[in-house]
C-alpha cells in the first residue's frame, strides 16, 4: 500500500510546483499513483479535470525522459478515456517554456559583459535577485536565491562581526549580523542566513569565496559602543546617539559618526528591533537614552531642593561628581558611594529614582538581595560616569556581594580567567557611581562600607500640599525624560580636569583645619569622600558661566563638615576598637581586670615614650594631662574570650587591635617602664577623657556601710604588696 498525501498543486505558464510526500515506493510508481489521484479527485468536473491534466503533465515533464512520458501518457489516456495528445502537448509546452527561460541565461560572456561590465572579471553576475556563476561550458549556473549588501564591519577584539542586508528573489529583506570568523565558512554562513528566513546558498565554496572577496571591500569599519557613557575619544554616548556639544542620533542601522569614525550602538539598530523582550540582550541599554528635558538645570535643581530638602544638595553634588567619575578616579583611585538610609516610606527611594532618572529613563534599581553576581558587575560596568542604583541593602547581605560593594569604592571589578592555555584574564570594570539605598546602616565589618560612603538620613514626615504639588511636577518631568540636562554638566569637563587636583587639596586642608579647630571628630576617609563631591561644585560655581544650583558652596561645605563629624562619631561608637574598650569596661565590672594592676589612670606632665613610628620621644605638656596606661597582653586575651562567649565569633587579633589603637588620635605611644601596684611593666599610653578616648575605666569607691554582694567579692582589688616591685616585661607588639 502506498500512502500519498497531496499538499496542493498549481501550474502556470511561468511556474510549476507540486509537493508530494515520498514513500519507499519507486518514483515511477509514485508518479502514476499521484496522477491517478489527481484524475479521480477531479471527477467529471471540466475545470478540475483540466487542472488535473496540467498537474499530471508537470509530473511527466519532471521525468525528463521522452520514452517514459509516452508510456505513462498512453496508460493514463486508456484508463481514463482521454487523448494521449493532451498530455504530450502540455509536456512539449513546458519544455519549450523552460528552454525559453534558460535561453535568457545562456548568453555568451560578451553578451553579459555588455550589461554588466565586471561580470567576466569577477566570474559571476546578479540577475533576478540571485547570484549566477560562469562555468567551463560558457553558460552561467545559479548559486543562491538571494544577494548580499555589505553594510558595516563592527570591529572588536572580542566580538568582531559583519552587518549585512540580504534580499531573496521574492523581495524579502533581512539585516543580520554575522561573526567575522563564521563569515569565512560557507557552511556556517549558510546556516546563519537560513536561520533568518528563505535564504539558501546552493553554490560551491569557491563560488562563495568569489562573492566574499568582492563584498569585503565594501564594509566600512566602525567600533561597537560596548560601554556607554563617556568615551575616551571625547563624546558622551547614549544608546540612541552621541553628544559632543551637539546631539547626534543614530541612523536606522544604529550608526553615528564622530570625527570621521563610525560607532555602532546595537540597542537602536534595525538588526535587533524585532527581537522579543525575553530574547533581548540590549534591554537595559534602551533605558540609557537622550531625552530633551522640558526644564532647565536650574528649574530641576530647585524642584529637587523643594521636594527633598537639604538631602538634595548632597544628592545633586553626587550626580555632578559622578558625571566626572573617570577624572576623579584617575587622580585618587577612589570614588565614594552615596548611601540613602531610612525607614520605609521615608523618601529615600524617590530620591534614588530622581538621581537615576537624570541618567536613565526609568530604569528599575538592581536588587542587592536578588540579582546575580554577573548582573551586579555588568550594571556597574555598562555605563561610564553614570549613577547605578542598588536597592534593598541589609547587613545579612551575601558576604561576596558586600565585599564587591567595598571593592567598587576602589574601582576594583570582577576578574576571571579566560578559557585559554595562557594566563590571560578578563576584567569587568567598575565605571559607575553607586547609589545604595536600604533600611539598615552598613555597620558590619567595622563600618567598612559606611566609611566608603556619603550618608543621607531620611525620616518620615508629613508634606504640605505645595510640597506634594512640586513632587508631582518633578516626577512628571522625570517620566518624560530629563537626560539632556547632563549636557549642561558636561560643558565643565575641561575645567574640572584642569583644576580638580589643586581645588581638592585646598578644600581638604580647609576642611581638616576647621574640624580640628572646632574639635570635631573626623575619619580621614570620610574627609576624602566629601572632598570628591565638594571639588566639582566649587569649580563649577566659580566658573565664568556657572550652573544654577540654587545653593552655595559654603552651604554645601557646612553640610559636609557636619556629616563628616556625625558619621565619625557613629563609626567610632560601633567599630572594633569601640567594642574592645566596651569589653574592657565589662571585664573591669566583673573583676577580671583590676585598676592599678592591669591598667591605671594618672595625670602626667611628661614622659619618655616610643611613638607609633617607633621613634623615641620625650613628651612634655604645659599642664598635667590625664592618661590611661594599659598592660595589653592580659586585657587582649580576656577580650578574645569574652567576645567569643558573647558573639560566637573570634575577636580582632592582637596585631590588628594594635594597628587600630595606634591609629587613634588619643594614642601617645609605648612606655618600657610604668609603675603599677604589683609590678613595673611595659604599657601603652593614651590620652584619657570623653573628648579623647571613648572608654570609662574609673569607678567610685563603694560606701563602707553598703551591703556587700558576696558574688562580687572577687572583684575587689588585692591589697598592695609590700616590698620590692617585680619587673614584668610585656612585649611591645
Amino acid at each position: 500500500m502506498v500512502l500519498i498525501t497531496l499538499k496542493g498543486s498549481h501550474v502556470t505558464d511561468k511556474t510549476t510546483k507540486i509537493d508530494i510526500i515520498e514513500t519507499t515506493a519507486g518514483k515511477d510508481e509514485m508518479m502514476i499513483k499521484s496522477a491517478e489521484c489527481f484524475l479521480e479527485a477531479a471527477g467529471e468536473n471540466p475545470s478540475e479535470r483540466a487542472e488535473a491534466i496540467n498537474s499530471i503533465s508537470a509530473l511527466l515533464f519532471e521525468l525528463n525522459d521522452a520514452t517514459k512520458v509516452s508510456s505513462f501518457a498512453t496508460s493514463l489516456a486508456t484508463k481514463y478515456k482521454l487523448s494521449k495528445k493532451v498530455f504530450t502537448d502540455r509536456v512539449k509546452f513546458l519544455t519549450a517554456l523552460q528552454k525559453s527561460e534558460q535561453s535568457k541565461k545562456k548568453r555568451t560572456f560578451d553578451e553579459i559583459a555588455d550589461e554588466q561590465e565586471d561580470s567576466k572579471r569577477l566570474g559571476w553576475f546578479v540577475e533576478d535577485g540571485c547570484y549566477w556563476f560562469h562555468t567551463s561550458t560558457g553558460y552561467p549556473v545559479n548559486g543562491s536565491n538571494f544577494t548580499i549588501k555589505p553594510l558595516f564591519h563592527i570591529y572588536s577584539k572580542i566580538d568582531n562581526k559583519r552587518l549585512v542586508e540580504i534580499t531573496n528573489d521574492k523581495g524579502f529583506t533581512k539585516i543580520i549580523d554575522i561573526p567575522s570568523k563564521n563569515f569565512i565558512s560557507v557552511e556556517q554562513f549558510s546556516a546563519y542566513v537560513y536561520a533568518e528566513g528563505n535564504f539558501i546558498w546552493t553554490g560551491t565554496k569557491q563560488q562563495y569565496m568569489k562573492i566574499l572577496k568582492h563584498i569585503s571591500e565594501d564594509f566600512p569599519v566602525c567600533n561597537e559602543l560596548r560601554t556607554l557613557g563617556w568615551q575616551r575619544e571625547g563624546f558622551f554616548a547614549f544608546a540612541n546617539g552621541i553628544y559632543d556639544g551637539i546631539w547626534q542620533p543614530v541612523d536606522e542601522y544604529g550608526i553615528t559618526t564622530y570625527k570621521q569614525l563610525k560607532y555602532f550602538s546595537p540597542a537602536f539598530s534595525v538588526v535587533y528591533s524585532g527581537v522579543r523582550e525575553d530574547d533581548d540582550d540590549f534591554e537595559n541599554d534602551r533605558y540609557f537614552v537622550y531625552n530633551q528635558a522640558k526644564c532647565t538645570f536650574g528649574q530641576w535643581s530647585k524642584l529637587m531642593l523643594d521636594v527633598y530638602g537639604e538631602n538634595a544638595i548632597t544628592a545633586i553634588a553626587f550626580a555632578i561628581a559622578t558625571t566626572f567619575r573617570d577624572l576623579i578616579y584617575d587622580k585618587y583611585k577612589i570614588f565614594p558611594h552615596l548611601f540613602l538610609f531610612g525607614e520605609k516610606q521615608s523618601g529615600k527611594s524617590q530620591l534614588a529614582w530622581s538621581l537615576s532618572n537624570l541618567f536613565f529613563h526609568n530604569l528599575p534599581a538592581f536588587n542587592l538581595n536578588a540579582g546575580t553576581q554577573v548582573g551586579f558587575f555588568r550594571r556597574l560596568s555598562r555605563v561610564k560616569n553614570a549613577i547605578v542604583w542598588l536597592d534593598e541593602y541589609c547587613n545579612e547581605i551575601d558576604p561576596k556581594r558586600f565585599q564587591a560593594l567595598k571593592s567598587a569604592y576602589d574601582g576594583v571589578g570582577h576578574e576571571k580567567g579566560k578559557m585559554t592555555q595562557d594566563s590571560r584574564t578578563m576584567v569587568t570594570k567598575v565605571n559607575g557611581g553607586s547609589c545604595i539605598s536600604g533600611q539598615y546602616l552598613p555597620i558590619i565589618d567595622d563600618n567598612s562600607l559606611l566609611t566608603r560612603s556619603c550618608l543621607l538620613n531620611f525620616l518620615k514626615k508629613k508634606y504640605t500640599e505645595e510640597q506634594i504639588k512640586r513632587y508631582d511636577i518633578l516626577k512628571k518631568l522625570e517620566l518624560e525624560g530629563i537626560s539632556s540636562l547632563l549636557a549642561d554638566i558636561l560643558q565643565f569637563r575641561e575645567l574640572i580636569d584642569k583644576g580638580y587636583a589643586m581645588t581638592f587639596s585646598e578644600i581638604m586642608e580647609r576642611l581638616k583645619d576647621e574640624l580640628n579647630t572646632e574639635r570635631l571628630p573626623y575619619d580621614e576617609r570620610l574627609v576624602r569622600n566629601y572632598c570628591c563631591l565638594l571639588t566639582p561644585i566649587k569649580i563649577i560655581l566659580e566658573s565664568d558661566n556657572p550652573l544654577q544650583l540654587n545653593f552655595s558652596f559654603e552651604t554645601f561645605f557646612a553640610i559636609a563638615k557636619k556629616s563628616i563629624s556625625d558619621m565619625s562619631k557613629q563609626i567610632t561608637n560601633s567599630e572594633s576598637i569601640s567594642t574592645f574598650w566596651k569589653t574592657a569596661e565589662f571585664l573591669l565590672d566583673e573583676g577580671k581586670i583590676i585598676d592599678k594592676v592591669d591598667f591605671k589612670i594618672d595625670s602626667i606632665k611628661g614622659m619618655k615614650i616610643t611613638d607609633k613610628d617607633d621613634k623615641v620621644q620625650t613628651l612634655a605638656f604645659s599642664a598635667p594631662v590625664k592618661c590611661l596606661f594599659v598592660r595589653l597582653t592580659k586585657l587582649h586575651s580576656l577580650y578574645l574570650e569574652k567576645h567569643r562567649q558573647q558573639t560566637g565569633k573570634n575577636g580582632v587579633d592582637m596585631a590588628s587591635i594594635l594597628h587600630y589603637l595606634k591609629s587613634h588620635k588619643s594614642y601617645l605611644g609605648h612606655s618600657d617602664s610604668v609603675r603599677f601596684d604589683t609590678s613595673v611593666s611595659t604599657a601603652y599610653v593614651f590620652k584619657y577623657g570623653p573628648d579623647e578616648l571613648n572608654v570609662n575605666l574609673e569607678r567610685t569607691i563603694r560606701d563602707a556601710f553598703a551591703p556587700v554582694d558576696s558574688s562580687r567579692e572577687e572583684t575587689l582589688p588585692p591589697k598592695p604588696i609590700q616590698g620590692k616591685l617585680e619587673i614584668v616585661e610585656e612585649p611591645p607588639f
